[in-house]
């Protein structure tokens, strides 16, 4: 979960989907324990293709690897749609080293199957928030010890 909290005391009002009902059940558990209500941050179970609304800022972080490269500059435009103004994107990159990584994975696949995870070229993920509009404002890596990815923010042109 993001810090919700920290959104809610600058008077923002959170909507956030996960596709799993246990981690939308903990994040709702979590905020009711921060003191927040149920209209300052609101969870609920959904996958990407059915979230609807407008939000002023939309995030994503860390669920492009669950897409092929085709599929995820769809996802990209419809989360591009529900924005008025701002998109955070996180992905993980198609480098050598993820290559390399994935491919040593597969020598040893244990029960999570996580060598299915999907990379994605840089560029595609630039063409499709350029294609929906928005232009790249801000581009970091982020990491721990065993995992990195790339994040966009993009703001509407």
């Amino acid at each position: 979960m993001l810090k919700t909290d920290f959104f809610v005391l600058l008077g923002a009002k959170v909507s956030a989907s996960d596709i799993s009902s246990s981690m939308a059940e903990e994040a709702s558990r979590r905020a009711k324990e921060l003191g927040l209500s149920a209209k300052q941050a609101k969870f609920y179970t959904s996958d990407l293709e059915t979230v609807t609304g407008k939000y002023d800022t939309v995030t994503c972080v860390d669920v492009a690897i669950h897409y092929p490269t085709e599929q995820m500059k769809g996802m990209v435009q419809h989360l591009c749609s529900l924005s008025n103004d701002r998109v955070i994107f996180s992905f993980a990159p198609d480098t050598w080293y993820y290559a390399l990584l994935k491919k040593v994975g597969e020598l040893f696949p244990g029960p999570s199957k996580t060598t299915r995870a999907y990379l994605h070229p840089e560029a595609a993920v630039r063409e499709a928030l350029n294609d929906a509009g928005f232009e790249i404002t801000r581009d970091e890596m982020t990491g721990t010890n065993f995992y990195f990815s790339r994040l966009f923010e993009a703001r509407r042109k």
